[in-house]
């Protein structure tokens, strides 16, 4: 919800200190307008109405089936969901598909070329990417990394990458010790080689980062760099933190949602620290709903999490680590970072001065080393030579509006 609280109001009616939806800055006085009144002027605010969680929804077939501030509603079923896409639900089996069929009622549904799309359930990325190969998918999601080195040495490769607006890190929990001691947490990111996890296990598929913020993807921002790879002053610092070479360090447990890429990744860092600072980290996974459930609850002391941005601003990740973000799990609090984020930002009408003011509240999150972000992303995709209208962005998002099969060329399974 705290995307929206740029709007006038809508903080207060979220967080329960008003239950008047009138007092929130949001009428529609006709059938074809929408106004929506801020509390300041939001430079990104048009792209964040991208996003899932603003599309609009039938308020009539919501509350046929309950009331609108249910959590759980029928509305949401296959008969029952209304919407104004290019596509409508036809089929939805949990854990194995969502069918789609083109939508007659669309506003444009002369330029809509697909027929349907059926979106698979698929939680192993291993088995994506061999249901593309025998000619199961259009289009993957992911592409495992082993396999990246194989698909880009095709001459006619299905293999698609672009930059993606997405950090890949590790969240310390830092009030469990050691991890509550500052020097230990930075000792552990500077020891950290990102550009040998990029080059050996990542096969070039990533841009090492030390900053929360994804540099070169966000116009007029420079993230800061405080965390680089520099063993030898890592190691002093885990010695002024009373662990010389390592020794007595306690006990330290990485978790991470069980994915075998997660696994590589870990397991490369995991010996990092160990060459670099001497110390010992054990490896524990769990599925994603329960990985979800530990990191809410704050059961970790050291976890792997990345962050995709909904929008091409540097609000859409230091938003989430304000002192009440309902996403801040790692017990971060700095009274001069919310106050940038809250206040300072949000009033200031100059770019640059904005720019610089949330540069210096990354630079806070940085310094005081509550996560070691390691790279951002690239999007990986295998997509079949039919396939025409993927464009590639830097919020990976798809329009399958704009998607075409060409029936006339030859699937990629068959040309091996």
């Amino acid at each position: 919800t705290f995307f929206l609280f740029p709007v006038v109001g809508a903080e207060d009616f979220a967080t329960g200190v008003t239950t008047d939806f009138d007092t929130v800055g949001i009428r529609a006085p006709d059938q074809h307008t929408l106004i929506i009144k801020l509390e300041f002027p939001v430079p990104y605010f048009l792209t964040t109405l991208t996003n899932y969680y603003t599309f609009p929804v039938h308020r009539d077939t919501v509350e046929a089936h309950g009331k609108w501030t249910d959590r759980f509603s029928d509305w949401t079923r296959a008969e029952n969901l209304v919407g104004n896409g290019p596509f409508s639900v036809e089929d939805w089996r949990l854990h194995r598909h969502v069918k789609v069929k083109k939508n007659p009622y669309y506003w444009d549904a002369s330029n809509v070329a697909l027929n349907g799309i059926v979106f698979k359930s698929i939680e192993n990325i291993m088995s994506e990417e061999k249901m593309f190969r025998v000619g199961q998918l259009h289009y993957t999601s992911q592409v495992p990394l082993a396999k990246i080195p194989g698909y880009r040495d095709l001459p006619d490769t299905p293999y698609r990458e672009s930059p993606w607006l997405g950090t890949y890190y590790y969240m310390f929990n830092i009030d469990k010790p050691p991890v509550d001691d500052v020097r230990v947490r930075k000792a552990m990111a500077m020891a950290v080689d990102r550009q040998k996890l990029i080059d050996k296990l990542l096969r070039g598929a990533a841009t090492p980062s030390s900053g929360l913020v994804p540099s070169d993807l966000i116009p007029d921002y420079e993230p800061p760099g405080s965390l680089e790879y520099n063993p030898i002053n890592a190691r002093e610092l885990l010695a002024e933190a009373g662990y010389p070479d390592g020794a007595g360090f306690p006990v330290l447990e990485l978790m991470y949602n069980t994915s075998d890429d997660h696994l590589t990744v870990a397991v490369a860092v995991q010996q990092m620290w160990k060459d670099e600072l001497g110390i010992e980290v054990t490896l524990a996974n769990q599925e994603w709903k329960v990985y979800l459930d530990t990191l809410e609850e704050r059961h970790y002391q050291l976890a792997r999490m990345g962050w995709i941005g909904g929008h091409v601003d540097p609000t859409t990740y230091l938003d989430t680590f304000t002192t009440d973000s309902e996403i801040n799990r790692t017990g971060f609090s700095d009274s001069r970072y919310d106050d940038i984020i809250l206040r300072l930002a949000p009033a200031e009408l100059n770019r640059d001065k904005r720019m610089a003011l949330l540069r210096e509240a990354e630079t806070r999150l940085i310094d005081q080393v509550h996560l070691i972000p390691f790279y951002t992303y690239k999007s990986q995709h295998l997509v079949q030579p039919g396939v025409e209208g993927v464009g590639s962005n830097v919020l990976d998002v798809v329009n399958f509006k704009h998607i075409r099969l060409d029936p006339t060329a030859e699937p990629y399974f068959y040309r091996r």
